[in-house]
This record gives C-alpha cells, sequence and structure tokens, in this order.
C-alpha cells in the first residue's frame, strides 16, 4: 500500500471526511485538519479555536472561536457582575425554579421573588424584599437565585453576608480602602444584605455607614434585598441596643427607610431540617 492510499484511508475512516472527494493534492492538508480535529475537545474551555476544514474556493483549514470557550466567556463575564466577597456561603447554583415549596410562605415568598427579578430594570427602582425567618428557612438560597437571576439581566450584584461586611469594614481602617467599599455598596445595581442583625453592629457602622447606604440607595432609587433573623419591629429594638447604648431615633430612621426600600416577607414556617 502506498503513502497516498494509507492517507486516503485515514480520510474514510474519519466521519466527518469519508465521502469527501478528495484530490491527491489535497491529501495532506485534509489528514492535518483530521489530526487537528482528533486533538480537539469541544467541552474544554481551554481550547479557544476550533479547526474548520473549509473546501471553496480551494481546500483549506482554518479557525473559528470554539463554541465551550464563548460559553466560558460568557459566563466569566456573568460572575464579574456578582460580587460575593463579603458571602461565603453564597449559592451559585441556586434557581427560583429550584426554591421548594412546602407551605404557603415559601409560595409567597417565590411568587414575590419571581415579580422582583420580572419588574427589575436598570436604572428603574423597584421596592426590594426583606425575607425574615429563623436558620434554615430558605432565606439565603432564595436570595442567591435571585442574584444570579440579576446577573442574567446584566445587572451588577453585590451580595454580603452582614457579619462579614461588618468586621471587614471594621479593619478597613487600617488599609484606607472604606470611602470606595462604600461607594460601591451604594451605586451596585443591587445590593444584598444577608443576616442583617444589631449584635454585631457598633453605633458608628449604623449611623455612618448603613443609614447612608440606605438613604443613597433611597435616593437615586437603587434597589435592595435583606434577610435577617428579625422581623422589623424586632429589628428596630436590636438596632436602638448598640454598644455605645440606646438611640431610638436613629435606629428608627434605619428601619423607615428599609420599609420604603422593601416589602416585607416572612419564612419561618418550617426548616430545611424539619422536612
Amino acid at each position: 500500500m502506498s503513502k497516498l492510499d494509507f492517507l486516503r484511508q485515514e480520510i474514510e475512516s474519519f466521519p466527518e471526511t469519508q465521502n469527501l472527494q478528495v484530490a491527491d493534492a489535497d491529501v495532506i492538508t485534509v489528514v492535518q485538519y483530521i489530526d487537528l480535529k482528533k486533538a480537539f475537545d469541544p467541552n474544554d474551555p481551554n481550547q479557544k479555536f476550533e479547526p474548520v476544514l473549509v473546501l471553496e474556493p480551494f481546500v483549506r483549514i482554518e479557525y473559528k472561536v470554539s463554541e465551550a470557550f464563548k460559553t466560558n466567556e460568557a459566563e466569566l463575564d456573568k460572575k464579574k457582575k456578582l460580587d460575593t466577597t463579603y458571602h461565603n456561603d453564597y449559592l451559585m447554583h441556586a434557581k427560583l425554579a429550584d426554591f421548594r415549596l412546602f407551605n404557603d410562605e415559601r409560595k409567597e415568598a417565590l411568587v414575590a421573588a419571581n415579580a422582583f427579578v420580572d419588574q427589575i430594570q436598570p436604572n428603574q427602582f423597584i421596592r426590594g424584599l426583606y425575607l425574615y425567618g429563623k436558620y434554615r428557612t430558605g432565606k439565603t438560597y432564595l436570595l442567591s437565585a435571585i442574584a444570579n437571576a440579576m446577573v442574567e439581566k446584566n445587572i451588577s450584584v453585590v451580595f454580603a453576608y452582614f457579619p462579614d461586611l461588618v468586621r471587614n469594614f471594621k479593619n478597613s481602617f487600617n488599609d484606607h480602602s472604606l470611602e470606595p467599599k462604600v461607594k460601591q455598596l451604594k451605586t451596585c445595581g443591587l445590593l444584598i444584605l444577608d443576616d442583617v442583625g444589631g449584635e454585631y453592629m457598633t453605633a458608628w457602622f449604623r449611623d455612618e455607614i448603613f443609614g447612608p447606604i440606605l438613604q443613597y440607595r433611597l435616593t437615586v432609587g437603587l434597589p435592595i434585598l435583606i434577610s435577617s433573623n428579625y422581623k422589623m419591629t424586632e429589628l428596630h429594638a436590636v438596632l436602638a441596643e448598640a454598644k455605645d447604648g440606646i438611640d431610638e431615633v436613629k435606629a428608627m430612621r434605619i428601619i423607615t427607610r428599609i420599609r420604603e426600600l422593601t416589602k416585607e416577607i416572612k419564612l419561618s414556617e418550617k426548616r430545611y431540617d424539619a422536612i
């Protein structure tokens, strides 16, 4: 068997080229293409270019950006829209469609979440949600699912676990990063604050950080989502008892802003571990 015959066998055994009529002068090119194609993994996003056999006006090998690479780049672009620096327990695969509906209040919460996602638009204010209830009732999952849906709509999101946010901001005095961090929370497309409470909040954070962020977002019409173990009336009492003493007026200002920015939703009837 001649070398040319051997190469033609390669061409005839490869599904994509087995029915091609290949001139002798093009055999080497087609075989090179087959070798490149065999080495190409269509599911590997690290392989940016996929070889393509072009037959007209002459046989040649060209390259196109692979679908896996494009999909991965799109996912990375989406992730850039979602900042979870302050939240280690964000659920990246959470979806509203997967939120478990085993009681009426969860159904109502899902309806409210879907309505928020459907109605929100860049640069257009809509009241957010204030989810309250005990631990493991699905608050973080629902917020994560909303965050993922927002990224799909190309809206920038900061998702923060509130205790970690407070600790991080306290440490920001040392590296002079406080102002840009506050600005980010004020101006992002959607701010999500998970597990808001007063037991880890000083009067300084309440009055100089939390309050101004809420006021700014209310003034310019930027939405916010909040979860807490406390309903709003309970949160007011907790916020008023900062370490520096009771301050009912300042705490009420915070609660008033939260009421204007969000709709209160109960999630407390049944925990996941009780199912």
